[in-house]
């Protein structure tokens, strides 16, 4: 019983034998209406080198759309398609034939008599196998995608393992083994020479199965397909070997059953002695015969006594037809002759035949693009559309021009006449002079740039960009896998301590958030807080604080604290909530990040106090009658309501809490004469009110409450305040949580007074003397006011804000170590300041007995208050009793203490001043932006690993976390970096150990 493909070259007609078949007899283009020639040739090539080597091998490629071929000279061609487009040819053996081809998935494999050549399908060799068992080979037949069989006229087989290259000796009793074939299943044919045929299973190949003998003489070729078994070979006659006009049916079932010889096997008469066999693979039973002399019959192998037999002829030019295959499809075959030349047959209807039905692409060389012709005089033509070839070297072209000739650039006026600057008269700040007529009339003299100036204006780039920014300070777009292998992250930190993610919005705020959770007393006063209310700052940096605590360093998200955060009105008023789809390049980090840390420390203490609050109202409820509230003068609180069971305020407000931050100065030419007025005996207008380091001792002592953040970073203050007009003075006392930097002024700045480095900002930030317009209940108005700060306690962490918002500030940390100038004079240079020893205007341009000159202060200065980028690593801070504040440096002279002018002969004529309070303290952690695209917050602690170990130093840049020198986190002269935060710590608040060191 046949079976049939429809979309396959084979005869149909029975398919078609109904009322219908003249209606689709034009659709039939695989229908072949005789039997006379079912296949007729397609094309006929003469192969490379088929002028002198015949065809020794040919196969169908099983994965593409091509044909291989192989010579007696050693050479592989292959064609592309049915018009045999010639797509590779390469060289396997310098003189061996070609025997045998075979095509896998990743090449192909050409098997001569001593060797195995494996070449990639575009003709790139990959190996050769040799082998000293190899020494006639003749067949190749794939057992799997990773082994192969060989056979040869030899006494063995050769099984080899294409992954490892390993071959395995079979041998065999026959005289050798021609021909190699495989029916689909489990047995191979092996058929020798001698007219011997061996079936042997591929799972044993090391005994025949069954062994018969086809033909008397020797064995032309055989095919297997399923159970049935083709051969064709020659008889003896007389002592000599003659063709056998027939081919030979095997039933390999009736064979391994043991039968009488010759039963279960029948003959099928051919018009020509066949000398190659091949079933088509597409159809049950049909098999193609080729004779010598090119003739081909197309048998039905299921029919012996059938005698419709498709005949044709492959014209091979009076040479021997030598080689034959068959395409999966069987739309295809392919002869090759002795003369060198091709043959591809296909159905009479198919003129495009199909050699797989699922082939992949194949690959081509790209085409070489050729450029247009143009006439010479054609003007319409677009040279830019003819594109430049690859580069051979280098990355640019050399008609590129650099970037510096991109960038917009104005001419540099000529300098002024000198001529025009010798007769010039001043008038205040313009000058006068008359026209030297030099130049024409509407005539812009410029300067030619040459090349020395732009050899200048490139050293001058250079220098700036000469530092560049460090990676680990840089912006890290870097997200956690939590799911799976974090080699990156492995890479930022090797630490062991956790990081937090910047990928929510509001994450700017991370470096403050390490820096909160490194401080241990902030630390133990979050983590014991806890409280009933929604959206509590407290409660969530407790929580993400544990958090960091049990991560076992892996990196951790704020999330929880940045949504509650969000939801606190004051930070939206204070700019502090960025929108959601990122920060603005122009933002300003340094006062966000500032901002921030004031409102943080504020925040933490309103919410304890009123966590306080909400206990003690519970407690007296539980415990006693209700009572009505008294309502402070200081403190602002509103009746508690109680709400589904728990106690709510309404509104709370602590007005003693204030921020220490820089006040516009009320800058003025004339001051009253009268000025500020001491007292001769020394005790100043510190005895106005007494002070203590610790308490405030004024009557509203009892409505002011602390918490554990105001004992943490609360600076009292007592503040002063006289109107210049009428005289009048006020007093009052706050308490301030963080304090901001004072810069001094421009006119300041150029003089030798201000430039005493970080101390002297500090001092005269926390004993401010400044004047400020205020309203005067005296004079009904606003008037210029002196105000004067006097520092009454220290607290054990001293915050401080840097500043850097403006450019002035910036420009202070960008200086560097300053060299100090005499001073110019000015007119009247020598003219006393009206006020003397009583003037607090900072910068004052007029003479003071008390002060030095430029060129003194200059020379009493150390190298370490000219230097405006180095911050000290501890500052020892002593409170005098009359209200004066002395920093002083460990690397500092104890003789030349920061003090307010550093006047020798202050206290000359008063009486003996002690020191009221001493604190050292000791830089903890330090919060900078890096001036980068985009900008970045990162931030310097100090950490203490174990006991009896030194301090360590670390960078936190989100997620990524290094170890940092002690010198690198003091040094603020690079241009890129600016200090934003400080942490001063004493030694009475230092942080513990921690438990898990970093590896």
């Amino acid at each position: 019983m046949e079976y049939h493909y429809s979309d396959l070259c084979i005869p149909t007609d029975h398919l078609l034998n109904g009322p219908y078949a003249s209606e689709y007899a034009g659709h039939t283009q695989y229908m072949v209406p005789n039997q006379e020639a079912e296949y007729e040739v397609r094309a006929s090539v003469l192969v490379d080198g088929g002028d002198r080597f015949g065809v020794s091998a040919v196969v169908f490629d099983k994965y593409e759309e091509l044909i291989w071929m192989g010579n007696q000279g050693g050479h592989v061609t292959s064609y592309y398609g049915p018009a045999m487009q010639k797509y590779t040819s390469f060289q396997v053996h310098e003189s061996e034939e070609v025997r045998d081809i075979i095509t896998l998935e990743q090449g192909i494999y050409a098997l001569t008599k001593s060797t195995l050549r494996h070449q990639i399908r575009r003709g790139i060799p990959k190996h050769t196998h040799k082998s000293a068992n190899m020494i006639d080979m003749q067949c190749l037949y794939q057992v799997s995608t990773t082994k192969l069989l060989m056979g040869g006229h030899q006494d063995k087989l050769i099984d080899l393992d294409l992954t490892k290259m390993i071959e395995t000796v079979i041998p065999i009793k026959e005289e050798g083994c021609a021909v190699l074939r495989s029916g689909g299943g489990s047995l191979v044919g092996c058929g020798s020479a001698n007219g011997m045929v061996a079936l042997r299973d591929i799972r044993s190949p090391v005994s025949a199965e069954h062994t018969f003998r086809a033909h008397s003489a020797c064995l032309s070729d055989l095919d297997m397909q399923g159970d049935l078994l083709i051969t064709c070979g020659f008889t003896q006659s007389g002592g000599m070997p003659v063709a056998e006009p027939y081919v030979l049916v095997w039933d390999v079932r009736c064979l391994r059953a043991n039968r009488a010889p010759g039963e279960g096997s029948w003959s099928l008469s051919t018009a020509s002695p066949p000398l190659l066999l091949h079933f088509l693979p597409a159809f049950s039973g049909r098999a193609v015969a080729l004779a010598g002399d090119g003739h081909v019959a197309l048998l039905h192998v299921n029919a012996p006594d059938s005698a419709d037999q498709s005949v044709f002829q492959v014209d091979t030019q009076s040479s021997l037809c030598s080689v034959m295959d068959v395409s999966s499809t069987s739309q295809a075959i392919v002869f090759g002759d002795q003369a060198g030349h091709l043959h591809l047959f296909s159905p009479q209807h198919n003129h495009e035949p199909v050699f797989n039905n699922f082939s992949r692409a194949t690959e081509f060389a790209d085409q070489v693009v050729g450029l247009p012709y143009v006439g010479f005089n054609d003007t319409t033509f677009q040279y830019s559309s003819v594109h430049l070839p690859a580069l051979a070297t280098g990355s640019k072209w050399f008609n590129e021009l650099p970037e510096q000739f991109f960038k917009k650039i104005y001419r540099k006026p000529k300098p002024i006449d000198p001529e025009v600057l010798k007769s010039m008269k001043m008038q205040g700040p313009i000058g006068y002079a008359p026209n030297p007529r030099s130049f024409k009339r509407n005539q812009m003299p410029y300067i030619e740039d040459t090349l020395e100036d732009l050899n200048a204006s490139k050293q001058n780039d250079n220098k700036y960009n000469s530092q560049p920014i460090p990676k680990h300070y840089q912006k890290i777009e870097l997200r956690y896998n939590k799911h799976g292998p974090n080699d990156d992250l492995e890479k930022c930190n090797k630490t062991g301590l956790p990081g937090l993610e910047a990928t929510l919005p509001n994450s700017y705020c991370n470096s403050m958030l390490q820096v909160l959770y490194y401080t241990m007393p902030v630390k133990s006063t979050l983590l014991a807080h806890t409280c009933a209310k929604e959206f509590c700052l407290s409660c969530e940096l407790g929580f993400l604080f544990r958090m960091l605590d049990t991560s076992g360093g892996a990196p951790c998200q704020a999330n929880n604290f940045l949504r509650a955060f969000r939801t606190v009105p004051e930070a939206a008023a204070l700019g502090l909530i960025l929108p959601d789809r990122g920060p603005d390049s122009r933002l300003d980090l340094v006062a966000l990040i500032q901002s921030w840390n004031r409102f943080i420390l504020h925040q933490i203490h309103y919410e304890i106090l009123e966590t306080r609050k909400k206990e003690k109202e519970l407690a007296l409820l539980a415990n006693s009658p209700p009572k009505p509230s008294r309502v402070s003068t200081k403190v602002n609180r509103s009746l508690s309501t109680q709400v589904n069971g728990q106690y709510t305020v309404e509104e709370y407000q602590y007005t003693e809490l204030e921020f220490l931050g820089p006040a516009t100065e009320f800058e003025q030419e004339e001051l009253r004469e009268d000025g500020w007025t001491a007292r001769e005996d020394g005790a100043g207008d510190a005895d106005t009110v007494q002070v203590d380091n610790h308490e405030l001792t004024n009557n509203q002592q009892a409505d002011r409450e602390e918490s554990e953040i105001s004992q943490l970073f609360a600076i009292g203050r007592h503040q002063l305040n006289r109107c210049l007009k009428c005289n009048k003075e006020e007093g009052r006392e706050s308490v301030v949580l963080a304090c901001a930097l004072q810069y001094p002024a421009a006119a300041r700045a150029e003089g030798g007074e201000a430039r005493g480095g970080f101390l002297e900002l500090v001092r005269a930030s926390l004993a401010a003397r400044r004047s400020t317009p205020a309203w005067c209940d005296t004079c009904n108005r606003f008037t210029p006011t002196v105000q004067r700060g006097r520092i009454v306690r220290l607290p054990p962490i001293l915050a401080i804000n840097c500043g850097g918002a403006t450019v002035r500030e910036k420009a202070y940390w960008a200086k560097g170590t300053q060299k100090e100038m005499p001073e110019a004079k000015r007119g009247g240079g020598g003219k006393p300041c009206r006020y003397g020893l009583h003037c607090a205007r900072p910068g004052c341009h007029f003479k003071h007995p008390d002060r030095p000159n430029s060129s003194q202060a200059g020379s009493s200065k150390s190298p370490t208050q000219e230097s405006h980028c180095v911050l000290p690593q501890q500052l020892l801070i002593r409170l005098q009793s009359d209200g004066d504040v002395i920093i002083n440096d460990k690397c500092e002279s104890p003789t030349e203490p920061h003090t307010p002018n550093n006047r020798a002969d202050k206290h000359k004529n008063k009486k003996h001043v002690t020191t009221q309070s001493e604190e050292e303290y000791t830089l903890s952690a330090a919060v900078i932006c890096v001036e980068d695209n985009p900008k970045n917050l990162v931030a310097y602690i100090q950490t203490t690993p174990a006991k009896d170990v030194e301090p360590v130093w670390y960078l936190f840049n989100d997620l990524s976390i290094v170890p940092v020198s002690a010198e690198e986190v003091v040094q603020f002269g690079a241009w890129w970096k600016t200090p934003c935060v400080l942490f001063y710590t004493s030694s009475a608040a230092r942080p513990a150990p921690l438990e898990h060191p970093a590896s």
